[in-house]
């Protein structure tokens, strides 16, 4: 009896591993089946994970640096005659050129990096601090005319709103409007990779090393690691000779310029 168990356990463990190795054998089924796993729900690879993420934040940090360059672009606009300065009148609300998936990232945009006490709106001092991380020091009243101009600019398509000191204060909902007249205005791409690469390079080498671009984007409020940021420069980083170049950093900003601005005009 002991015989015919052991022979029938044999039996059935040779049985049982037949579709195994049949499966094991047929790479190409197999192959394919790691694949398809690897891409579902909880059992996404870990470095699948990391790569979309790593591009979600490049695209996300890009969009900032641009508009940190349109604020100082305007601003040195402001400043180089100040008496004359004035934004053009919004002819379309911005739900009329923003899909509510960009309305929403911006939204998100806004709440990050450009409302630092969170009450919805960009005073003139939080303004007044963003030029400053841009390099451009604005006196208070400088930087409350520049808000007022781009609260005008808006003010016949979105609510206007006062601080409690009775300045004007930009809503998010101005932002947006703000941020939609700037759409087709795409012309400018190579003079703000080269405006955004003096700020990061700040030692004037001609060259961005891995501290430079942290410590900028620290600046700016941009949350990355060190680790992430020695990733993300070793990706940029063509050459392989561990800094960035303005021509890497150009790159930079044309690949992962954003999209609405590339693909429509204004009106």
């Amino acid at each position: 009896d002991e015989n015919t168990s052991a022979f029938s356990l044999i039996v059935y463990c040779v049985l049982a591993s037949i579709p195994a190795l049949a499966f094991i054998f047929n790479k190409k089924r197999l192959i394919a089946t790691l694949i398809q796993v690897g891409t579902i729900g909880p059992f996404v690879l870990p470095q699948s994970i990391s790569d979309s993420e790593r591009e979600e934040q490049t695209s996300m940090t890009v969009r900032v640096l641009m508009l940190y360059f349109k604020l100082a672009s305007m601003t040195k606009q402001f400043l180089a005659d100040p008496s004359t300065f004035e934004l053009a009148r919004a002819r379309s609300h911005y739900t009329n050129s923003l899909s509510s998936e960009e309305i929403a990232e911006l939204g998100r945009m806004f709440r990050l990096f450009f409302d630092p006490d969170g009450d919805g709106s960009l005073t003139g001092k939080e303004f007044q601090s963003l030029m400053n991380t841009a390099g451009i020091m604005l006196a208070d009243s400088e930087a409350d005319q520049l808000i007022r101009a781009m609260v005008k600019s808006a003010e016949s398509l979105i609510e206007v709103k006062d601080t409690e000191d009775g300045k004007m204060a930009l809503s998010t909902h101005g932002f947006f409007q703000w941020y939609s007249d700037q759409l087709g205005d795409n012309d400018d791409k190579k003079e703000c990779a080269q405006f955004l690469f003096s700020l990061f390079d700040d030692d004037n080498s001609g060259d961005i090393t891995v501290m430079e671009f942290k410590q900028q984007l620290d600046k700016m409020a941009i949350g990355i690691s060190q680790e992430e940021a020695n990733e993300l420069l070793q990706e940029l980083d063509l050459d392989g000779n561990g800094v960035l170049s303005e021509t890497e950093f150009e790159e930079l900003i044309e690949h992962f310029y954003p999209v609405e601005f590339q693909n429509r005009s204004k009106d």
